[in-house]
C-alpha cells in the first residue's frame, strides 16, 4: 500500500529511516525518525533495537504542558533498545562507527543550531522531504564538528582478523557476523514488506542459501514465516509501509499507525 508524504503528518505514530547521502555514507549508516503517542511503541514494534551506535535528540511531550522539552542523547557503542513507551519526537542518526568526540558531546551552539532546525521542520511541514532535510542539515552540522580526515574509512587489511573483530566490538557492542545478520535481516525485512517478489527471489538477493534458509532466519528473529508476515501486514488496517519512492527515493523504511 502507498502512501502518499503529505498523508502521514496527522497519523498516530511513525517510524521513518531514510539513506545516508553518498558523501556521509562511509560514517553514517541511516537516519531516522520517531514520532509517537504511545500507540507504536506499546507495541512490540516500539523498541527499535539497533546494532548501530545512534546519536538522538528527543523532544518529550508526555503529559507536561507547553513546548517539547529537547533531550540530547550522546552515541554509545552498545545496542540501545527502547523498553518504555515514547510519547514525543525522536530525531536519530545512526553511525557506522562510534564517531569522534567532537560529535559525541558537540558544543551547545551546534545543539541549538539544529534544534532550532528540528522545531522549524515540525511547526511548519509535515511531509517527507521536509523531514528528510532536516536530517540532512543535522548530518551536516555533525560531520562539520570534526576534520574530514577524523571521519574517512580508514583499512584495517594491516590488523589481524582478531584484533578487527575485539575493535569492532568494542565500537558497536557487537561482533561482525551477527551485526552483518542483523543487517541482512533488515534489508529482507524492507523487501518482503514492499514487494511482492516471489519470496525464492527475495532470499536469491540476499544471499541466503535457499528460500527455508531465510524463513528460518526470519521466523527466530520474528515469530513468523515470511509469508505469514506479508500476510498480516499487508491485510492490517491499521499498521502500513511506506512506499513513497518516487517522492522520496532515499526512505529505507516507514511504519504509520492511524
Amino acid at each position: 500500500m502507498t502512501v502518499p508524504s503529505v498523508e502521514f503528518a496527522d497519523t498516530k505514530a511513525c517510524y521513518l529511516e531514510f539513506e545516508a547521502l553518498d558523501w556521509q555514507a562511509h560514517f553514517i549508516e541511516s537516519t531516522f525518525y520517531l514520532r509517537d503517542n504511545g500507540t507504536l511503541s506499546a507495541q512490540s514494534k516500539g523498541n527499535f533495537a539497533s546494532p548501530y551506535a545512534s546519536l538522538r535528540f528527543e523532544y518529550s511531550t508526555d503529559r507536561t504542558e507547553g513546548p517539547p522539552k529537547l533531550r540530547y542523547v550522546p552515541p554509545k557503542p552498545t545496542i540501545s533498545p527502547k523498553t518504555r513507551q515514547i510519547f514525543g519526537v525522536i530525531w536519530g542518526v545512526k553511525f557506522k562507527q562510534l564517531p569522534p568526540l567532537p560529535i559525541q558531546q558537540p558544543p551547545m551552539a551546534a545543539i541549538d543550531q539544529i534544534n532550532s532546525i528540528h522545531t522549524h521542520c515540525e511547526q511548519h511541514s509535515g511531509e517527507l522531504e521536509a523531514i528528510r532535510q532536516a536530517l540532512t542539515e543535522t548530518c551536516t552540522i555533525l560531520m562539520s564538528l570534526t576534520p574530514g580526515n577524523e571521519t574517512s574509512h580508514q583499512p584495517t587489511t594491516a590488523q589481524s582478523a582478531r584484533t578487527h573483530r575485539r575493535q569492532f566490538k568494542s565500537r558497536m557492542g557487537i561482533s561482525p557476523k551477527p551485526f552483518a545478520a542483523l543487517n541482512r535481516f533488515q534489508s529482507t525485512l524492507s523487501d518482503i514488506s514492499q514487494s511482492n517478489s516471489p519470496l525464492s527471489d527475495i532470499a536469491y538477493e540476499h544471499a541466503f542459501a535457499d528460500q527455508a534458509h531465510m524463513s528460518r532466519d526470519f521466523r527466530e528473529k520474528t515469530g513468523h514465516s515470511p509469508a505469514q508476515f506479508r500476510e498480516i501486514w499487508s491485510e492490517s488496517n491499521s499498521v502500513r509501509f511506506l512506499q513513497d519512492h518516487q517522492e522520496s527515493p532515499a526512505l529505507r523504511l516507514g511504519i504509520v499507525i492511524d
